[in-house]
């Protein structure tokens, strides 16, 4: 008895020793929040964003890991920051893991202090929590695990932290792609822009983002009179640019399915009810006239309506500043999002037969998009391969597709460099839990958790051919049930 005890004894303390080496998420989760609050901290809000700030806390980060890092800086306190894991096979093309450090300025309405995060009810608040600090905290953990392990990658592996993607990249990535790409030069590309699509009646959509919409911003002007706002007149500007607003919101442009969105539809048509599915049938084969229908049914909802249409939103408005004198001039912003394959003249052309020569409305093209458009990634080669492959361990009974974001950024002009390039993000509702760029801006800790075990799981298999942690599901498949005689 006491030799069978000591065996048991023994084989306990072996098990729980085991146990205790196996390796887990928590130092790494823990190392991950670490840094989006620290970052969150630091205000890189344009207009004019504080990136050396970001960068130096990032390098110093890499200080203690011993890792070398590349600090380019465009313009006093712009800045980007490069870091790289040497591989193991010169002939494999790098894979990037890329960031923006700016942010938009912080919207009105906040409850919590844009400029210093707040961890609340299991949220991070801050200006850049899911746009893009989360990202780089993520990046920046994973980074400095990765090169504290004995194991070298197959592949180089790039750190990059950019400068201005909130403004059009010209300090950023457009800078960098004219002025130091060479030092740089990666073949793969993993960015922000997707997410996993909850679906509370089926599947769940990983959406690897592989093409983004073209920006373009037109300005509306109404001409009126100018008098003191005592004098009430029939042309006010400010009464003309809202009747033009009205004219353009009920204007429908044509759908139009990219092949993005061909890939899109074809893969959820089995996820949705016999409607949709009915729906999405015509949308796919049915005769012209039948595409258009089911695509105007389709856009009712508004991330369809973005796969399948160019879309405008006025932002900007101006008039009088004076409360006590009416403006000859009222403009606003129209935030334009063209569809690849969408001619930004054509569109421009047609908002403006909206209007008579002789209604007192101006139209003007601010910023177009820079053509030729980049062709989208389809899904075929061999990062993709491994997002699928990583969803599948995370995301059980999930489906993966390519798809087309309904924003613009980096991706873009990394695709226009040669890079394969995806957008991969946390769990996300496009309409109710978006809020990037608005107020109280957060990341749920169990999302950003989820975000950062899905981008390492990619980053294992496609850089290391392993994984160096266990991957645990999302939510764990139902256990079967087995059936017993009665």
């Amino acid at each position: 008895m006491k030799r069978l005890l000591l065996c048991l004894l023994i084989i306990f303390y072996s098990l729980a020793g085991h146990a205790q080496q196996m390796p887990d998420w928590t130092p790494l989760n823990d190392e991950a929040k670490r840094h989006l609050i620290n970052l969150l901290n630091i205000d890189t809000s344009l207009p004019e964003p504080d990136e050396l700030a970001a960068a130096r806390y990032i390098y110093k980060e890499f200080n203690k890991h011993g890792i070398d890092w590349d600090i380019f800086i465009p313009r006093q306190g712009r800045a980007n920051l490069m870091a790289r894991i040497k591989g193991k096979d010169p002939a494999k093309k790098p894979l990037l893991l890329i960031s923006h450090l700016d942010t938009a300025p912080a919207a009105e309405g906040w409850s919590f202090p844009p400029f210093k995060a707040t961890v609340e009810n299991g949220k991070i608040y801050g200006l850049g929590a899911t746009d893009a600090k989360n990202y780089t905290a993520a990046y920046l953990a994973l980074f400095t695990w990765l090169k504290d392990q004995k194991t070298l990658p197959e592949r180089d592996l790039i750190f990059l932290a950019t400068s201005g993607e909130e403004s059009g990249s010209a300090t950023g990535l457009l800078w960098l792609g004219g002025e130091h790409w060479d030092k740089i030069k990666p073949g793969f590309a993993l960015n922000e822009g997707g997410g996993i699509i909850k679906n509370k009646d089926g599947k769940d959509i990983v959406f690897a983002e592989a093409s983004t919409k073209m920006y373009m911003d037109i300005k509306v002007t109404a001409f009126g009179t100018g008098v003191h706002s005592s004098m009430p007149v029939n042309d006010n500007a400010v009464y003309l640019l809202s009747q033009a607003l009205a004219k353009i919101a009920a204007y429908n442009p044509p759908a139009k399915l990219t092949p993005t969105a061909r890939t899109f539809f074809k893969a959820i048509k089995p996820l949705l009810d016999e409607d949709a599915q009915t729906t999405i049938g015509f949308l796919l084969s049915g005769n012209l006239q039948n595409r258009q229908s089911a695509a105007d049914v389709m856009a009712l909802d508004p991330f369809f309506r973005t796969q399948l249409k160019d879309t405008l939103n006025p932002t900007v408005l101006s008039a009088s500043k004076d409360t006590g004198s009416t403006s000859g001039e009222a403009s606003a912003v129209l935030n334009v999002r063209l569809l690849p394959g969408s001619d930004p003249d054509e569109f421009f052309e047609n908002l403006t037969k909206l209007f008579s020569p002789d209604e007192p409305i101006s139209l003007e093209i601010m910023e177009r998009p820079q053509l030729p458009f980049p062709t989208p990634m389809d899904g075929t080669d061999p990062l993709f391969a491994s997002i699928e492959k990583t969803a599948k361990k995370l995301v059980p009974d999930s489906i993966t597709v390519p798809g087309m974001s309904p924003a613009s950024g980096d991706n873009e002009f990394l695709r226009k460099l040669g890079v394969v390039t995806y957008g991969l993000g946390p769990d996300m509702d496009p309409l109710s839990e978006n809020t990037a760029h608005g107020a109280d801006e957060f990341i749920s800790e169990k999302d950003f958790f989820h975000q950062l075990q899905f981008i390492a799981g990619v980053v294992f298999d496609f850089a290391y051919g392993k994984d160096l942690l266990p991957l645990t599901p999302q939510t764990a498949p139902a256990p079967a049930v087995e059936k017993t005689a009665e």
